[in-house]
């Protein structure tokens, strides 16, 4: 799918908030992975970060783009990296790529000292077919392809498939934040000639049933088969969504992170609920100015919908919580558990002798029971 705008434009308030998104979990990301990446013995190691879709570096005014987020968030964090810091940039584009490169060197040349970053020159060409290389090479050479972050920020949805989602997180530590335009795909869903590319991103064509579907029904089904694509075909242990809405308050895209790691869905959700506090995961244009007096999703709210959910079961703690960063706006479920043993919503069977009451982030294993009690209302999960 072509792209119409110029070569550098404006850079709207959705898209500097997906790009908060992406610099709050990296601030996370890069000191965790580095101090697992250390402890894992393996030829090559680095930290990789992969723009399939980089575009050209930047927007109007100076705001930086996506590909000079990690590098100022490496030079600027506090964590000391012990393993290098790779940066691989592909865009199709010729005059972006033509740009970005310029604006790459023009960084490089100004570090004062040496780093642990590298930065090869950008690539100009296909995100799939790069990556695809990428994937091959570290097989073929014994090294390991993850830790790895591969942000798929495409134009449209068919610049990559969902069998390039598989190969990524087939790898061990590796992890994808994509991107899927539902204000170009709902329009015209009734175009057989659409549709090849609406498989591709799909990896099958459950997401027909969409098409005789109509207003808010049609696009949660939508994410729904696509974020259940995204655990079946894609091999994503969690997948979670972000959507951002434009001036009108309707659904542009969805932003989708896809981990086999626990503690990774954890950071990212933290890193959404910078952006976004209200519970629904999304940012929206037309209140971009009152963010801060939406209602917040708290722990009275994640203990409402498991006890919705859940009431009757013993799990651990760890699976509550699996369950609360996958299926909720939650990214604290601590403080929620806490409040319910208090509440006698839950019942830890057999704690430690030594336990205090309402703690819970020592025990991962504890076993508890998710009851019922009167004064607890029945509420509904998100739909993710």
């Amino acid at each position: 799918m072509s792209d119409p705008k110029p070569t550098i434009y404006e850079a709207d308030p959705h898209t500097q908030a997906k790009h908060r998104i992406l610099r709050a979990y990296l601030e996370r990301w890069f000191p965790i992975l580095d101090k697992q990446a250390q402890r894992v013995n393996r030829r090559g190691h680095r930290l990789l970060y992969v723009d399939g879709f980089a575009g050209a570096g930047e927007y109007e005014q100076g705001i930086p783009g996506s590909p000079l987020i990690p590098i100022e968030t490496a030079l600027g964090h506090s964590h000391q990296f012990k393993c290098p810091i790779e940066i691989r940039l592909i865009e199709k584009r010729a005059d972006r790529a033509q740009h970005l490169r310029q604006l790459i060197r023009e960084k490089k040349a100004k570090l004062l000292a040496p780093t642990n970053l590298i930065i090869p020159d950008p690539i100009e060409g296909d995100c799939e077919e790069e990556v695809r290389k990428l994937i091959s090479h570290c097989n073929s050479s014994g090294h390991s392809l993850g830790p790895a972050f591969f942000f798929l920020d495409q134009f449209g949805y068919s610049s990559f498939s969902m069998d390039l989602i598989r190969s990524i997180l087939g790898h061990s530590m590796c992890e994808t934040f994509s991107y899927l335009n539902w204000n170009m795909l709902h329009p015209f869903m009734a175009d057989p000639t659409k549709h090849p590319g609406i498989t591709k991103a799909f990896g099958g064509d459950e997401w027909r049933d969409v098409i005789d579907r109509t207003g808010q029904e049609r696009e949660n089904l939508f994410r729904r088969v696509y974020l259940d694509a995204l655990r079946k075909r894609g091999g994503a242990k969690y997948a979670y969504p972000f959507a951002m809405r434009d001036v009108n308050h309707r659904v542009i895209y969805w932003l989708f992170f896809c981990t086999n790691k626990f503690e990774g869905l954890e950071q990212m959700k933290r890193a959404m609920w910078s952006v976004d506090r209200s519970g629904g995961f999304e940012f929206s244009d037309k209140f971009v100015s009152e963010r801060s007096s939406l209602f917040a999703y708290g722990d009275a709210e994640l203990a409402r919908d498991l006890v919705a959910e859940l009431a009757g079961q013993v799990l651990t703690v760890q699976a509550i919580g699996e369950f609360a960063l996958a299926y909720t706006p939650a990214c604290n479920y601590l403080d929620a558990l806490g409040r319910m043993e208090r509440e006698g919503s839950v019942r830890p069977i057999n704690p430690p002798q030594n336990r205090r009451q309402g703690s819970f982030g020592d025990y991962p294993d504890m076993r508890i029971e998710i009851r019922r009690v009167e004064k607890t209302t029945q509420g509904s999960l998100f739909g993710v």
